[in-house]
C-alpha cells in the first residue's frame, strides 16, 4: 500500500494544539498559586490560572518548494507568501507581527479536594485552555476553548491512582525543563505562523512533547528519592502516515529520582517509555500489517542555587518531531514503514533577583528508511525531513511572584536530505498574571 505523496505537507495544526504545544504540558502545581474559594470539614474547592499575550515577529525563509521530480516529506514551517506556479521554485519569505497566545496559554482551573478516610484523601480538577488569537487571522471566526485536562486522583499511602484525561508519561521529564527554564512565561517558536496557539517552547526541536491522554496512572510512594509511574491510556492511530487501526491501551512508564542537597541544590533524574501497536486499516493481504511504535526518553536536571541546568534526549521509532504518534508524514516513508528518530536538548537558566536569564538548545532528527534511499521507479526524487534545530534565549522580569514580563529570541532552522533548508528568526515580548 502506498500513501500519496503532496509536495509539502504541514504537521497537522489540530493534532499540535490537541496533544503538545503546544506543548503540549502542565505547568507543576507549585508554580501556580492557588485561591480557595471554599473551605470546611468535608474539603476544599480552589482556582488557579494564567492570562497573557505576546507580540511576536518572525521573519526568514518561506516554506521550500519541491523542484521537479521532486517531493519534499515532513516538516516545513507555514509562508505568507508563496509561489503560484508548480513549475517555479522560487519561494516567497515571511515577515510577520502576530499577538499570540504563550506556551501554555490562558488557563483556567478549578480542583476541589477531600478525604475518603483519614488516610486516603481524593481531589479532581479540570482544567480549560484558551488562546488569544484567531485561527488564520480572522477576528470574526469562533475562539473556542479547549477543556485540556480533566481527572480525579486518590492519594493513600500505598501510592497515587489517578483516572481521567491529564499528563502522558513519556517524555514527560524532557517537557518539565522546557517549562521551568525556558518559557513557563513565555511563547519559544510560535508555531505555524498563520495558526491560533498555543506555541510550541521548544518542542520538535528536541524536546518531545509529553501531551494529554485519556487514561489511569499508578504512581508508588517514594522511597529514597525514586518513585516509579506505570500508565495506561487510550490507543492513538497514526492517521496521516496511513496506520489507523489500534487495539490495546498504550503503556507508558516514567521512572524519577530527586535528591535535594544542601540549602539550595537539587538534583532531579528521569527515564520514560512509551510502546504502541498499529494496524492497517481494512483487510492486509501484504506484510506488515502491523507496526510498533516505540520510545524512550531520559534526561536530568540540576539546580544549585540560581544556576540551573536541564538536559534531556529521546529515541524511538513512529515517534515523529514534535510528540509521540504524531500525525505527520515525517514519521513514515511512502509504504507507510516507520521512520527511527532522536532528539538532544538542554536548557539553562540564571536567576538574579527578580530576573531570570535562559538560553538553550534543541535538534530533532529524523533517519530515513531503506525505501526512503530506494529511487523511486517513476524518477520523482523523494526529499526527507532530515532535522530541525531550535535556539533560544531571553530574560524574564517577575515584577511580582503573579505578574511576569518576557522579552526573547527564538532561531529555527530545517534541513531535509536532497539539501533544502528554512531558516526562522523569532522575537517575542509580553505579559502574564497568573494566580
Amino acid at each position: 500500500m502506498k500513501l500519496p505523496r503532496p509536495r509539502a505537507l504541514v504537521a497537522s495544526l489540530s493534532g499540535f494544539a490537541l496533544l503538545s504545544f503546544s506543548a503540549t504540558c502542565l505547568v507543576p502545581r507549585t508554580a501556580l498559586a492557588e485561591r480557595v474559594l471554599v473551605k470546611n470539614d468535608d474539603g476544599e474547592v480552589y482556582t488557579e490560572g494564567r492570562v497573557g499575550g505576546f507580540l511576536s515577529y518572525v521573519n526568514g525563509d518561506a516554506a521550500p518548494v519541491a523542484r521537479p521530480n521532486e517531493d519534499i516529506n515532513g516538516g516545513l514551517w507555514s509562508a505568507t507568501q508563496a509561489p503560484q506556479d508548480v513549475n517555479d521554485t522560487s519561494r516567497g519569505n515571511i515577515d510577520m507581527w502576530r499577538v499570540r497566545s504563550g506556551f501554555l496559554a490562558n488557563q483556567l482551573a478549578l480542583g476541589a479536594r477531600g478525604h475518603v478516610t483519614p488516610d486516603v484523601s481524593v481531589s479532581g480538577y479540570i482544567q480549560i485552555w484558551a488562546f488569544v488569537e484567531s485561527e488564520q487571522r480572522n477576528k470574526g471566526s469562533a475562539n473556542p476553548a479547549d477543556v485540556r485536562q480533566g481527572y480525579g486522583k486518590l492519594d493513600s499511602p500505598y501510592g497515587a491512582f489517578s483516572f481521567g484525561r491529564t499528563r502522558t508519561l513519556m517524555s514527560r521529564g524532557a517537557t518539565d525543563i522546557n517549562v521551568l527554564y525556558a518559557h513557563k512565561w513565555g511563547i519559544g517558536f510560535p508555531n505555524q505562523i498563520d495558526s491560533r496557539g498555543p506555541t510550541q517552547g521548544m518542542v520538535g526541536f528536541g524536546v518531545l512533547g509529553s501531551g494529554f491522554a485519556a487514561g489511569f496512572i499508578y504512581g508508588t510512594p517514594t522511597f529514597a528519592g525514586l518513585q516509579l509511574n506505570v500508565g495506561v491510556f487510550d490507543p492513538a492511530t497514526l492517521g496521516g502516515p496511513g496506520w489507523t487501526g489500534t487495539k490495546y491501551p498504550r503503556p507508558e512508564t516514567e521512572l524519577t529520582f530527586e535528591q535535594k542537597f544542601g540549602e539550595s541544590g537539587k538534583v532531579v533524574l528521569f527515564a520514560n517509555t512509551g510502546y504502541q501497536k498499529v494496524y492497517k486499516p481494512g483487510q492486509c493481504p501484504n506484510e506488515p500489517c502491523d507496526e510498533t511504535v516505540w520510545g524512550v526518553g531520559y534526561g536530568g536536571r540540576f539546580e544549585y542555587g540560581p544556576v540551573h541546568l536541564g538536559a534531556a534526549g529521546h529515541i524511538g521509532k513512529g515517534l515523529g518531531l514534535s510528540y509521540a504518534l504524531e500525525n505527520s508524514y515525517a514519521v513514515a516513508d511512502a509504504e507507510m514503514n516507520l521512520r527511527k528518530s532522536d532528539g538532544y536538548y538542554v536548557q539553562s537558566q540564571v536567576v538574579v533577583d527578580k530576573f531570570d536569564f535562559f538560553a538553550g538548545w534543541g535538534i530533532a532528527r529524523i533517519f530515513m528508511t531503506d525505501l526512503d534511499r530506494t529511487p523511486s521507479p517513476a524518477g520523482t526524487a523523494l526529499s526527507v525531513i532530515k532535522y530541525q534545530m531550535g535556539i533560544n534565549g531571553g530574560v524574564v522580569y517577575n515584577v511580582t511572584p503573579n505578574v511576569h514580563i518576557d522579552l526573547e529570541y527564538f532561531r529555527a532552522s530545517a534541513a531535509w536530505f536532497l539539501g533544502e533548508e528554512q531558516t526562522l528568526n523569532c522575537g517575542a515580548t509580553g505579559m502574564i498574571f497568573n494566580w
